[in-house]
């Protein structure tokens, strides 16, 4: 596991960075009481609450990476420069 976790620092590999999040706008009531959950979790059971968030976190991160290498393989190849010359 420490390996794993090591090669992920020093890997290219992109995680969300939760720059993007405005907290001046109106959020849902889900949210709010999704946060005060986190919270409560976080003041009562400390090591295991933030050990998750640090695995769920780190899962993320391979899931998109996994995702985009997926989904990069279905599209289309794009046309070598004598195929895209040809047709103009």
């Amino acid at each position: 596991m420490v390996a794993a976790v090591g090669y992920l620092m020093v890997s290219t590999w992109r995680f969300y960075s939760f720059k993007d999040i405005d907290f001046s706008s109106r959020h849902p009531f889900r949210l709010i009481i999704l946060f005060g959950a986190l919270i409560a979790g976080l003041w009562f059971f400390s090591k295991p609450v933030l050990f998750g968030v640090a695995l769920l976190y780190t899962f993320s991160g391979v899931f998109w990476r996994l995702q985009w290498i997926f989904r990069r393989r279905k599209q289309p190849r794009p046309p070598t420069y004598k195929e895209a010359s040809q047709t103009s």
